[in-house]
């Protein structure tokens, strides 16, 4: 509701822990800001056992995902899988709020695949895979796979990753790496692994631009 001339809370579309992550084109600046990788750790675990986010409106989208920058990346495994199966179905109100022209319905999609994007960048932060094999048809003819050995629903953590042939060691890749086709194969168990722990984490899109 408008009053006065401006919205009635001094957020819109969420809440302020949600606007207090929202800093997506500086994450690693984010953190330091908030005392390393463990403070953040901390607080994002608060925030989502805690009941502060909602997957409605695309302030959160990103957040499940800031798990990679802290090489915890199992941990956006799980709660991805986690936001998928409770608030996504295949019935008349099987979206969690307005789709907003397809946003969420692409968060649902990309997810499905096994990343997510951050908007501004060529960066993919990498989730988990839902599907055994997904072939994604590119505009120059050429194809890019994504497979997934092992996976269920009970083998939803990232053991290995091998991009176009070579160890993918690190929970993120660039559209560059897809965009002339190739093959993103995950290898999933049951339980975390150390896999891209040692890994640099995802750049900032600020860094990029300096």
């Amino acid at each position: 509701m408008l009053r006065g001339g401006g919205w009635g809370n001094f957020v819109y579309e969420s809440g302020s822990w949600d606007y207090s992550f929202h800093v997506p084109h500086d994450l690693n600046a984010l953190i330091e800001a908030c005392g390393g990788s463990k403070a953040v750790e901390i607080r994002l675990d608060t925030f989502f056992s805690g009941g502060y986010f909602t997957i409605g409106n695309e302030p959160g989208f990103l957040v499940p995902c800031y798990y990679n920058y802290i090489a915890k990346q199992h941990k956006t495994s799980k709660l991805i899988r986690g936001i998928m199966a409770n608030n996504f179905s295949d019935s008349r109100g099987g979206l969690p709020g307005n789709d907003d022209a397809g946003t969420t319905s692409a968060w649902y999609i990309f997810h499905s695949l096994g990343f997510y994007p951050n908007a501004g960048q060529d960066v993919y932060l990498i989730a988990a895979p839902h599907y055994e094999k997904i072939t994604i048809h590119l505009e120059n003819g050429k194809t890019f796979v994504i497979m997934a050995e092992n996976v269920s629903d009970q083998n939803i953590y990232i053991q290995k990753a091998i991009l176009n042939g070579k160890p993918l060691n690190k929970n993120w890749f660039r559209h560059t790496d897809t965009k002339n086709g190739g093959t993103l194969k995950f290898y999933m168990g049951s339980k975390p692994s150390d896999w891209s722990a040692n890994g640099n984490p995802p750049p900032s899109m600020s860094t990029e631009c300096e």
